[in-house]
């Protein structure tokens, strides 16, 4: 990978935060690695790195996806998400799941590219008028978006996988009369086809994209302060390490040694590192 990124802020455009990625293959048994990250101002695709902390100004917008490893060929659909992320955000427009979707199958794919799919887990920030930072949180899949308020003791995860399993207690609570707590859903533990994936990303070949729906993504806006935290990862990571066994952050917290700390807890669980992982750290100024 490469040891740092290009973007750095400018004098006119201060930093409000300190960022940092790891990426692995692990011990993924296709030996491909399909995760993919958009990091700043640029895509990556590495089987194994850490970048240096980069102090970085708003607007900026980080972003995970992961190839479902269904298909070999899942990595280059997660590399077409981020290249999209790329595209749009370089050209400034809106970042949907309905744009990336748009954007990723207007290119005709080989055919043995046909139904490889992805998730995403996306954030954006850019400061308001009163000075404050708002964050976007755009997800589609099994990538995950935590949030570490400062001076709070445990992560909150701020994205509802798309799987069967929520939907089967979205279907509970529904037919109880009730809403379901978010803090039903996610729940650990592996439970075969019911982690199942119902929204993704997936390539198309020939003209068959003219008639494939977008994904349905999910969107929420949170209010973020000095002191807050926020990571974003693929299931790699927490599938195998539990957001209640990560380390706290603080403001003296070395983020490439805590995100090189994770690695290691991914590799010592009992999944072994099963699948790749990706993970992008940042901590508000």
């Amino acid at each position: 990978m490469i040891a740092s990124s290009n973007y750095f802020p400018s004098t006119e455009a201060l930093s409000i935060a300190q960022a940092c990625v790891i990426t692995f293959q692990g011990n993924a048994s296709n030996n491909l690695q399909q995760d993919a990250f958009f990091f700043l101002d640029n895509w990556y695709q590495e089987d194994l790195g850490v970048m240096v902390v980069t102090p970085v100004a708003a607007p900026f917008c980080i972003a995970v996806s992961d190839g479902v490893a269904s298909s070999n060929h899942s990595q280059y659909c997660s590399k077409a998400v981020v290249k999209a992320i790329r595209r749009l955000w370089n050209d400034q427009k809106s970042i949907t799941s309905d744009d990336i979707h748009q954007l990723i199958n207007q290119t005709k794919h080989s055919s043995k590219r046909h139904g490889a799919a992805a998730t995403l887990a996306m954030v954006t920030c850019e400061l308001n008028g009163d000075g404050t930072i708002k964050a976007t949180i755009t997800h589609v899949g099994d990538s995950r978006v935590y949030w570490l308020p400062k001076g709070t003791s445990q992560w909150q995860c701020l994205t509802r996988d798309h799987n069967l399993l929520n939907e089967l207690i979205d279907q509970k609570a529904q037919e109880q009369g009730r809403q379901a707590k978010f803090a039903d859903y996610n729940r650990e533990g592996m439970a075969g086809s019911l982690y199942s994936i119902t929204e993704c990303f997936a390539l198309t070949a020939d003209d068959s994209y003219l008639s494939s729906e977008a994904p349905k993504g999910s969107s929420c806006n949170i209010k973020v302060n000095s002191g807050d935290c926020i990571l974003v990862c693929t299931d790699g990571i927490h599938d195998l390490v539990p957001s209640h066994e990560w380390q706290l952050v603080n403001a003296e917290t070395d983020l490439q040694a805590w995100l090189i700390n994770l690695k290691n807890q991914v590799y010592d669980s009992d999944g072994n590192a099963y699948d790749n992982g990706t993970a992008i750290l940042v901590r508000f100024d």
